[in-house]
């Protein structure tokens, strides 16, 4: 059934008329008035950026979402490109003019209620189209009787070479040991060619990749290898270019949870600092990195492709670690303040790492022994909780881990000075904040005593 939009007029002389039936019938129960709700529709296109004329078409994804509208879909206005770059849309589109409506993709996906889905458009920069040249892309998003939204992209031309990376791969199944050939593949999506260009990479901790001659290696502060490359040759405007067999990359006894290798690839001559923190030396090695031209080139560059970087994402690799529990005893009389050093040590040989989430790892909990009173506010750790509204449940300070990594044969502690008020012979205790990323392979040592006699 086509719902009818209830004007707030009609909406107020509809409610006093019940309220005067209402009072007329005494006790007698009123219908109750429903009133449609059309719900929303959006949408979202970011600014482009296209090669000048020659190069190969740029293919952006335009985000349509909606919740509980009746045939959501958006309009497209491209008055405001003529003679700057050229718009196609995919099968289903709907042209008039200079005006295109798209329907909410078959291929939506439905989340909690919410459609998301993504119409391709594919821009090309128009004729004699000058270097620098924008124009404007109005769209707007509605459904049956929603409220239409309008917005604007910008389209600008960019002569000159522009290289992206082609990678975006997610592995699983990945174990300790493996050798994993990661792919290295790059396009030219300007009309210029590209004479040499830097190829940066970043592999983890526990990951160790082959050794080029025409590269320099560096490990940053929390553990992972850098590499970066210098590249000989020319990329010319759409040619893909890869390395050939991937960059063999060992996965060693550290690696541990999930793993992000990136890359980024820059032309040489506009290349930006190198990674900062990094000493970067040569190895020896025996090849040069180089890579071959593949297939012929592109004229429309893929949707997944959207920058000068990429990444190979390994799904959680069950590396072998122990987290130890490291408590304390000592021994003093009522009224003395005495000193316990408390924490984790990572027996490894796995690494902890979080630098994916940004997240801290080996952060731990300290509960004092009963009878004594923590004196002074150790750096790095505070109450965990509020202590007035934890009733009889023991007070728990928490105290923050090492950074994103806790490498392997290295310890996290802290001392704690400690009033003892009473002798009651119950111990405190001190264990893992959280088992990050799964439960270590020995849970028996995770928690150890902390004891004032």
């Amino acid at each position: 059934m086509r719902s009818v939009r209830v004007t707030r007029g009609r909406l107020l002389r509809g409610l006093t008329a019940l309220v005067v039936t209402a009072a007329g019938v005494g006790a007698t129960a009123a219908p109750a008035l429903a009133v449609d709700d059309p719900g929303w529709v959006n949408a979202w296109l970011e600014d482009v950026t296209v090669g000048g004329p020659g190069a190969p078409a740029r293919t952006v994804s335009l985000t349509l979402t909606s919740t509980g509208a009746t045939e959501p879909r958006v309009s497209i206005d491209l008055a405001g490109l003529a003679g700057v770059a050229t718009a196609s849309f995919p099968a289903g589109c709907v042209t008039a003019g200079t005006s295109t409506t798209c329907p909410m993709p078959p291929t939506a996906v439905d989340e909690f209620g919410t459609l998301t889905g993504t119409v391709p458009v594919v821009f090309r920069a128009a004729p004699g189209a000058a270097d620098g040249a924008t124009g404007t892309l109005d769209y707007t998003a509605f459904g049956e009787q929603t409220e239409a939204y309008a917005q604007q992209a910008t389209i600008t031309v960019r002569s000159g070479p522009a290289l992206l990376d082609m990678v975006d791969e997610y592995v699983s199944g990945v174990e300790v040991g493996d050798t994993r050939q990661v792919p290295v593949v790059v396009v030219n999506a300007g009309d210029q060619p590209t004479v040499d260009l830097r190829l940066t990479m970043r592999f983890p901790v526990g990951l160790t990749p082959a050794s080029y001659r025409n590269c320099r290696y560096g490990t940053d502060r929390v553990l992972a290898t850098v590499a970066v490359c210098t590249v000989r040759g020319t990329f010319a405007p759409g040619q893909r270019h890869e390395l050939r067999g991937g960059l063999a990359t060992t996965v060693g006894p550290a690696t541990l949870g999930d793993k992000r290798i990136t890359q980024i690839v820059e032309p040489l001559t506009t290349a930006g600092p190198l990674p900062s923190g990094v000493k970067l030396a040569h190895r020896e090695a025996d090849q040069a990195l180089r890579l071959r031209a593949v297939g012929r080139p592109l004229d429309v560059i893929p949707v997944e492709v959207t920058g000068a970087g990429g990444q190979t994402y390994l799904r959680k690799v069950q590396g072998a670690f122990d987290i130890v529990a490291q408590g304390a005893t000592v021994t003093g009389a009522v009224g003395d303040t005495v000193r316990v050093t408390v924490g984790l040590r990572n027996e490894g040989p796995g690494v902890p790492d979080a630098t994916n989430s940004g997240d801290g790892v080996g952060a731990f909990l300290f509960v004092p022994p009963a009878g004594t009173t923590v004196l002074g506010n150790p750096s790095g750790c505070w109450l965990n909780g509020d202590e007035e509204s934890a009733g009889d449940a023991p007070t728990t300070w928490y105290c923050n881990g090492p950074g994103s990594v806790f490498p392997a044969g290295t310890s996290r502690t802290v001392a704690f000075d400690l009033r003892i008020d009473s002798l009651s012979g119950t111990p405190g205790e001190v264990q893992p904040y959280q088992r990050y990323p799964r439960v270590d392979d020995d849970p028996s040592n995770d928690i150890a005593p902390v004891t004032v006699s």
